[in-house]
């Protein structure tokens, strides 16, 4: 299909337009200016302003084949709708589709109940307080033939982008991680890449008058994103609550109520009726160790496979880190080939083969994250071929909460990774100390 995309040069509008040209659909972005962007996968490209309705006459041609409209809201309801109608109105009696971007903010706190579906009542805070008329009209018009869809993503997190970058960024500015409103604060999240694949369902095989919820968590304890942004931010303190007031006074009073608000809220419809598959890490582990925290990379070219396989390093790291600190021996020996691995101590035990270091493994690991333990962040990978990498790891010794141990030196492995059977595991390891 051509698909007439607004909001086509933000953070999700990018990851749509990769996800509809990977599906073969050719993408016309609407945008404010004339000036080209190339490397955008576009296949044309439209001046337009969703501020402006006047503007987006003669956007949808009759070769537009579908609609969807990831632009940002103006404020003004009277805007708004008047944008619809100039979108909608060409595909009357077409039965082509226009997807609309909401969000679960129409929802209001969801309170005691439990990953609410798209059947719940609306109480919607006053950020989005018009919102759900908008939906309504958009909906109404499968009444007129437009296959009408209506789409409400959650927190939308990946990419480096999101809401999320917020916590990274007020945890490096502040020298400690924070979140907004009570600790019991959940937020429904999504990553922006399983989100645009919904969106590539949606406006595919979305039935008409149907509206579907954008969530791959249902309910993320903000207080374990803010760690997790702490720790991209390379700030290793608990996370502490910013009174809603408080934080008016940085985000101001609508968007300040927007991040203390607590809910929980399905995404199970999208997995039935449409097939959707979110697959993407999860918001905590994305934000730890994922697209929050750079890596280094050299000898492999830049592009998704090579991304895929630092990903895949990344979850080997945090395999490490998990078995370290939970005690799991069995886990963390399943990171170390069997053929022949070594691996030098940090205190400057040198251990040859499997069996030995099994052997210590079993001898060591149970007890030692009794009093702190420690967290491990990939710094550098250097791929000496497609399935040997050299790896530098960061070890800084934590408290159970968190907290970094300052009078405690930190640690630099040195990971020789080798890929087989499509599994990275340790070749070699060498655990360094680094003394002042």
């Amino acid at each position: 299909m051509k698909v007439l995309l607004t909001g086509a040069t933000g953070y999700i509008g990018s990851a749509v337009t990769d996800h509809l040209a990977a599906a073969g659909h050719q993408v016309v972005a609407l945008t404010r200016g004339a000036e080209q962007q190339p490397g955008r996968g576009w296949h044309a490209q439209l001046v337009g302003d969703t501020a402006d309705p006047a503007s987006l006459a003669g956007a949808v041609t009759p070769d537009i084949e579908a609609v969807i409209h990831l632009a940002p809201p103006s404020g003004d309801a009277a805007v708004d709708t008047a944008v619809i109608e100039a979108l909608a109105a060409p595909l009357r009696g077409t039965g082509r589709p226009f997807v609309y971007t909401s969000g679960v903010w129409v929802l209001g706190a969801t309170g005691g109940a439990q990953e609410v579906d798209e059947q719940a009542t609306v109480n919607p805070i006053d950020i989005v307080g018009y919102r759900p008329r908008i939906e309504e009209r958009v909906l109404a018009e499968a009444a007129e033939g437009v296959r009408a869809v209506v789409v409400r993503p959650g927190i939308v997190y990946g990419r480096g982008g999101g809401i999320p970058a917020i916590l990274v960024d007020r945890a490096r500015l502040q020298g400690a991680p924070e979140y907004y409103g009570d600790q019991g604060v959940r937020w429904p999240t999504v990553h922006v890449d399983d989100l645009a694949e919904l969106f590539v369902a949606a406006v595919e095989r979305a039935q008409a008058g149907t509206l579907w919820h954008g969530v791959g968590e249902p309910a993320v304890a903000v207080r374990d994103l803010a760690r997790a942004a702490g720790r991209a931010a390379g700030v290793l303190a608990a996370p502490h609550a910013v009174p809603v007031e408080q934080a008016a006074e940085v985000f101001g009073p609508l968007f300040a109520e927007a991040l203390a608000l607590d809910q929980s809220v399905s995404g199970a419809a999208a997995r039935t009726a449409l097939g959707w598959q979110p697959s993407r890490p999860r918001a905590v582990a994305d934000l730890e160790s994922g697209s929050y925290r750079p890596v280094e990379v050299f000898g492999a070219p830049d592009g998704p496979g090579t991304d895929a396989e630092v990903a895949a390093i990344r979850r080997l790291v945090a395999e490490v880190e998990h078995a370290q600190q939970n005690e799991l021996v069995d886990r963390f020996l399943s990171v170390f080939r069997r053929q022949d691995p070594v691996w030098t101590t940090g205190h400057g035990k040198r251990l040859s083969g499997f069996e030995e270091i099994a052997s210590f493994t079993r001898k060591v690991l149970p007890g030692a994250a009794a009093e702190s333990t420690a967290v491990y962040d990939v710094e550098r990978v250097l791929f000496l071929r497609p399935d040997v990498a050299a790896v530098n790891v960061r070890q800084q010794p934590v408290q159970h909460d968190g907290t970094r141990i300052t009078d405690r030196p930190e640690g630099r492995p040195f990971y020789l990774l080798v890929k087989e059977d499509g599994t990275w595991r340790i070749g070699a390891a060498q655990n360094t100390i680094v003394a002042d």
